[in-house]
């Protein structure tokens, strides 16, 4: 993050940048955060480690690589296995710099819906997944107070995901 001088990026909380090989050669302090490795950790790995989608991550940076930006959502696998539904922008710069801004979907109700709304298979398991491990977090956080509505739109939610990954 340090040697990196574009606007796009400097100000993000969570950049990342790679090479044309797709190896991790600096990220900023919340990258590391967010999916729990240490930077050091992290400039071991490549794009696919961290990836709960491999087989998409080859055709994905080729096609990135030749259109020079590319944008959308990408499931990253945290360091315990939790998916991480992220939406990315990403920019190859003239000077051969490759970088992306990472927008975490932390909402368990935009992650639910961001699932419900996937059309292809392997990418629909792992946005349930992403859906209902928030889903699960929320339910583990409620207060006293908790709206019996939100509970029960919750139990409605996991219970939706269940049936479509049955």
């Amino acid at each position: 993050m340090r040697d990196h001088r574009h606007p796009e990026v400097q100000a993000a909380k969570y950049a990342v940048f790679v090479n044309s090989g797709r190896r991790y050669t600096d990220c900023s302090d919340d990258v590391c955060k967010l999916v729990g490795y240490a930077r050091s950790e992290i400039l071991t790995l490549n794009i696919d480690d961290l990836s709960f989608d491999k087989i998409s991550v080859s055709p994905l940076f080729e096609k990135y690589q030749r259109e020079a930006r590319q944008n959308g959502e990408f499931i990253l696998r945290h360091k315990n296995g939790t998916p991480i539904l992220v939406h990315y922008n990403a920019w190859v710069f003239d000077d051969g710099c490759h970088a992306a801004v990472w927008e975490p979907a932390e909402d368990w109700e935009q992650l639910y819906l961001a699932a419900l709304l996937e059309t292809h298979p392997s990418t629909l398991r792992d946005k349930a997944n992403a859906a209902l491990s928030a889903i699960q977090k929320r339910e583990t956080s409620f207060g006293v107070a908790e709206n019996p509505a939100t509970r029960q739109k919750l139990s409605d939610a996991r219970e939706a995901l269940r049936i479509l990954l049955s």
